[in-house]
């Protein structure tokens, strides 16, 4: 018997939304069973949400709900029915690896360390971030160095003063929003840099976080050494077509320079690039959508898929 015929990692928007979406199948499909126990959801964080929990500015729902609500507002779309939906929700639970005999191995608190059977997985991690270390930047590692995750965390959640004076490395969304983010905390932001030719993100951030508050772009552009010992106090940022250098004084720098899909738990199941059927990938850990609600769209449509294949394979667990 598996401990749960659909596992979930990953309780985000999509994890939510797969979930929920795989009951209401699950409902349509098996009538007279309790639909939520079907179901799993493995979560590192304490509560369901994931990344969602750190958006305050608006610019979510317009294409699901039309209206234009903050990353937390969005949130709460999924997190009252899934809290009510009987739908099994291990917090505080990380995913390490998954195994060829569709078994998972757990860790955390509440579970201890732990192999999780399965029917069928849907992979909903969402992305990591692409850390500056792994740039060519010289120089330094100082303090005062963030992705911008950290940084949105840090200064939405955690209400940190990260700095004075920052640099952001990267105009994709992200990017700009943190821009926006710390002149409304009233910081300076002297430089958006940027390696292309033109903005990264979509137009609507260019124009509210950008061109509303005046912050300047260095484009074709990157930041070629860091300066500062104990704690960052500058960078050098070089043109990359007239290799022109010019330092700019800063206390923090933000790099916003990428994310890429979740899905390290699953190294050792690919075969010739490819996975085992009973494995789905939903929502940015199956690739990075420029919209949440694309996000959740998609993984409804994994959650719903899960459940028929479930009930078709018949097990006489069901």
């Amino acid at each position: 018997m598996y401990d749960s015929p659909l596992l979930i990692v990953g309780g985000g928007a999509a994890g939510m939304a797969a979930a929920l979406s795989a009951k209401k199948r699950f409902a349509e499909l098996l009538p007279g069973e309790l639909a939520g126990n079907l179901i799993a959801v493995l979560e590192r964080e304490s509560a369901p949400g994931g990344v969602l929990r750190q958006c305050v500015h608006r610019g979510f729902g317009l294409t699901r709900f039309s209206f234009d609500l903050t990353g937390i507002e969005y949130m709460r779309q999924f997190t009252g029915p899934f809290a009510g939906s009987g739908i099994r929700f291990w917090a505080d639970t990380a995913a390490v690896e998954v195994f060829p005999d569709r078994t998972l191995l757990a860790v955390g608190p509440r579970v201890g360390r732990r192999r999780i059977s399965f029917a069928h997985l849907i992979l909903a991690s969402g992305c990591y971030e692409r850390s500056f270390p792994s740039l060519t930047a010289a120089g330094t590692r100082p303090s005062g160095i963030y992705t911008a995750g950290e940084a949105q965390y840090l200064i939405n959640c955690c209400h940190a003063q990260i700095g004075e004076r920052a640099v952001i490395l990267g105009s994709g969304d992200m990017g700009q929003i943190l821009a926006r983010r710390m002149v409304l905390e009233g910081k300076e932001v002297p430089a958006v840099v940027e390696q292309d030719s033109v903005c990264g993100g979509l137009l609507k951030n260019r124009r509210d976080c950008l061109e509303k508050y005046g912050i300047p772009v260095l484009l074709t552009s990157t930041v070629v050494f860091v300066h500062g010992e104990g704690r960052i106090d500058g960078v050098t940022v070089r043109n990359l077509r007239t290799g022109e250098e010019t330092r700019i004084a800063c206390d923090t720098l933000i790099s916003a320079v990428g994310l890429i899909p979740e899905q390290r738990i699953l190294k050792k199941l690919r075969r010739g690039g490819e996975l085992p059927d009973w494995i789905t990938l939903c929502g940015n850990c199956h690739h990075v959508h420029k919209i949440v609600d694309s996000v959740t769209l998609q993984a409804e449509e994994a959650g719903a898929a899960a459940a028929e294949k479930i009930v078709s394979y018949r097990f006489s667990e069901l």
